[in-house]
């Protein structure tokens, strides 16, 4: 009997990959049911035919890791296939260096790595494949989207990135745990009386306008929000550019849909005429009857559509990048200028401020601890927006405790919305035992 011919991994895959690719190319990029099955028996047979092994692996993991190498995502894969619980994001910030986020801010070295720049291209190349995106030396900058809930973006290198670098990405999973607002309350996020606020203020037909940088969580936070504050019988309508990430869609064990919710999001053409926008989107919305909008990311002169979706008395709940509560209505002005209109810019505050009363920020803190550190009301004085504060965290100090910042702060109530602010709750039907407890507090420490 002939001896077994040992060798190292990467050779062995090389070796195994070169004969797949020759002889089972449209089986490796094709789809079905039974190509897992096939492909495994076939990487099985050359295994023995072969008599390839490597030190450590049995032939069953060895068959398992080729095809897991091969046609699937290498040591991504459990990641990607929520194997791994409680995972946020991957970095990926060289080939052979990986980190992955957990839910509560831990972050560790992946579990794995990839075996050379190239190895880490071939893998990326595949799972942006999904999103049926090309990645070359044309194009090395891409952005995809590997689920509904997963965002990938990726730098492929190409001259971009120093050889020995080889690649750099950025996985994202959007509320894979599905988080629920008393999650948020334990990780230290906001308060319980801060998160009902902001639920029965859109509830009862106030719209929110949040800012924060990126990675801030507002995306899961704004989710929560409307999946606690719009009920079953009422529309949601949401929309989002580029990548759906919201999943408000609530069924029973026979899968049956509880709850009255559409979900869209724009589509990219280089044939303008192909295009799909989210001033299309929100204007086909507003004609299909909504009960409530999100308009998920305004960063564009979509900004003058949601501004006048939310004075129609939609509640609109939408997303911004700011640095602060105070610079929203700046922002909005800002990017409904775009527009082209010839309202003034004192008309655009005063639609800005009337459209978007409450306005709250959200930041990810030195601790790795997503806050929402500012609750603000803001109404109009001397045509100028003027914004007071409801709510604000406020940090006493830090300090580094084995490495890692720890900081010391509580989450204060400063203020209560104002009597004009009352009156349309109330106009609304916000129960009046809810009202109060909102009103209670208030005062600066």
């Amino acid at each position: 009997m002939s001896r077994q011919n040992s060798m190292d991994f990467p050779e062995l895959l090389e070796k195994v990959q070169g004969y797949m690719s020759e002889q089972y190319k449209e089986l490796l990029s094709g789809e079905g049911n039974d190509r897992k099955d096939m492909l495994i028996s076939a990487i099985r047979q050359f295994l023995m035919d072969n008599r390839l092994s490597v030190d450590g692996m049995n032939p069953e993991q060895l068959t398992n890791r080729l095809y897991r190498e091969m046609a699937e995502y290498s040591f991504l894969t459990p990641y990607l296939n929520y194997e791994i619980s409680n995972v946020e994001g991957i970095e990926i910030n060289s080939w052979d260096c990986i980190w992955v986020k957990f839910a509560g801010s831990r972050m560790e070295p992946a579990k794995g790595q990839f075996l050379s720049p190239k190895h880490a291209r071939d893998v990326l190349t595949r799972l942006l494949h999904q999103s049926k995106i090309n990645m070359d030396y044309a194009c090395p900058l891409v952005r995809g989207h590997l689920d509904k809930n997963i965002r990938i973006t990726v730098n492929g290198g190409f001259e971009t990135l120093d050889d020995d670098v080889g690649i750099a990405a950025s996985i994202r999973f959007v509320n894979p745990n599905h988080l629920k607002k008393e999650d948020l309350i334990k990780f230290g996020t906001l308060t319980p009386e801060m998160m009902e606020f902001l639920i029965a203020l859109y509830r009862y037909g106030i719209s929110l306008m949040l800012a924060g940088e990126t990675d801030a969580g507002k995306t899961t936070l704004m989710a929560i929000i409307m999946a606690a504050a719009v009920l079953y019988s009422k529309k949601l309508y949401t929309i989002e550019n580029g990548t759906r990430e919201f999943d408000l869609i609530v069924r029973d064990t026979a899968d049956r849909i509880l709850n009255s919710v559409i979900h869209t999001v724009t589509r990219e053409s280089e044939d303008l005429k192909q295009a799909i926008t989210q001033q299309m989107l929100l204007e086909q919305g507003m004609t299909m009857n909504p009960d409530y909008i999100c308009m998920a990311e305004v960063k564009g002169s979509e900004a003058f559509e949601t501004i006048e979706a939310a004075l129609t008395g939609h509640p609109v709940i939408g997303t911004t990048h700011t640095d602060s509560a105070e610079t929203i209505p700046d922002r909005l002005v800002q990017l409904a200028s775009i527009k082209g209109t010839t309202l003034s810019d004192k008309t655009l505050y005063s639609m800005a401020v009337k459209a978007f009363p409450i306005l709250f920020y959200s930041e990810k803190m030195a601790d790795g601890v997503r806050r929402v550190t500012q609750i603000c009301e803001c109404t109009l004085e001397n045509d100028r927006p003027k914004v007071t504060p409801l709510w604000r965290y406020d940090t006493k100090y830090n300090e580094v405790v084995n490495g890692k910042t720890v900081i010391h702060g509580e989450f204060i109530k400063c203020g209560t919305i104002s009597v004009q602010m009352q009156k349309r709750l109330r106009r609304k039907g916000i129960p009046e035992d809810l009202l109060q407890s909102f009103l209670k507090g208030g005062q600066e420490k």
